[in-house]
């Protein structure tokens, strides 16, 4: 694989014109970034206000950074010191949204100094990078990701991305990115989505103590949901035993609500952010910058928030993966990321 990277990389820089790789013919201006001088992605924005979008990106950083760090705060010293040395663990789910908070971070302060660019990249992949890893991990339903040689495959996904950033012309750099960016987003918005419907209609029926009766066709996938059922039947038991006994009522309070309610702020978060990279891609007005930058004012403190209501994965029921479904996942979110930037170079007249 890295021996074949090499050989195309030689070739193309071999046949590649340098002035080409910065920006194709009679290609729409862009801006430059007022700290570093640097080219960026941003082109002309209607109704601009410089004032207004710095407010908003600062923000969006300050608020991101602030619930990022309350949420390792609170894991790493109240939650896991309060635990059993043998239970200290958050699983690899919680540890994949806490890196996802952080490359997030990374990214919207960097954006904040130097805008989207080429050169900007190369923090906003590991955002991308780690949506990719949440999706992964809600396929392989907590299997570990090592064990996959997810790592490479992680390493090999940066390689390209950067790579093809670092060739294309503007604005063909800029369109690959938002394209494989938005299809993750809308990917992983759908896949929460599943994810938070299946446990939300498991735990309907644990509460109820409904068995699921088996079937000689699908045997297998039964035999797993019924005993999450059960999981959660025994579990609402319990909770239900301890309140009972409790005389002071102390324990109502401490309680932790359903999990699929916990798994319901990071769906709600992920469409979010989807519809707002979505609208920032379907025309370049200053309104739907703001809103875009807002949105992650909002959506990724949501993410923090799941961190501390839910500090261990362990209580999720992961959905039976089906590959096919998987596959119209991918499709969906393809699809919907090519639909969204066909709209925005329409709107912008980049297709003249």
């Amino acid at each position: 694989m890295i021996p074949s990277l090499l050989l195309l990389s030689l070739l193309v820089a071999s046949q590649v014109d340098a002035k080409w790789i910065s920006e194709i013919p009679n290609a729409p201006s862009r801006g430059f970034s007022k700290l570093f001088a640097i080219p960026t992605w941003i082109s002309h924005i209607e109704d601009y206000d410089d004032d207004a979008f710095n407010a908003t990106t600062i923000f969006t950083v300050v608020i991101i950074a602030a619930s990022t760090l309350y949420a390792l705060y609170h894991i790493f010293w109240v939650h896991l010191p309060s635990l059993p040395r043998s239970r200290r663990a958050i699983g690899p789910f919680n540890a994949l949204i806490l890196l996802y908070l952080i490359s997030t971070f990374f990214a919207s302060f960097t954006f904040s100094m130097m805008n989207a660019g080429r050169i900007w990249a190369a923090f906003g992949v590991f955002h991308n990078l780690f949506e990719i890893a949440l999706l992964s991990h809600i396929m392989l339903r907590q299997k570990s990701l090592l064990e996959r040689n997810f790592v490479s495959v992680c390493f090999v996904y940066l390689l390209l991305t950067m790579f093809a950033v670092i060739v294309l012309p503007w604005p063909l750099d800029a369109l690959f990115f938002k394209f494989q960016g938005l299809a993750t987003d809308f990917a992983l918005s759908i896949d929460l989505g599943r994810l938070y419907y299946h446990s939300k209609g498991l735990y309907k029926k644990a509460s109820v103590g409904t068995l699921v009766t088996t079937t000689d066709d699908d045997c297998e996938s039964v035999d797993d949901y019924t005993r999450d059922c059960d999981q959660l039947v025994q579990q609402l038991q319990q909770q239900q035993k301890e309140l009972n006994d409790d005389s002071s009522k102390k324990l109502k309070y401490q309680v932790m609500v359903a999990p699929h309610s916990n798994v319901a702020i990071i769906y709600i978060a992920a469409v979010l952010h989807a519809i707002g990279n979505a609208l920032v891609t379907f025309t370049n007005h200053f309104h739907m910058w703001v809103v875009f930058q807002f949105i992650y004012g909002i959506s990724f403190p949501m993410y923090a928030y799941y961190c501390i209501a839910e500090p261990n994965a362990s209580r999720i029921s992961w959905y039976k993966v089906d590959y096919a479904k998987e596959v119209l996942v991918m499709v969906s979110g393809i699809t919907l990321a090519g639909l969204s930037i066909v709209v925005g170079v329409y709107n912008a007249d980049i297709h003249h």
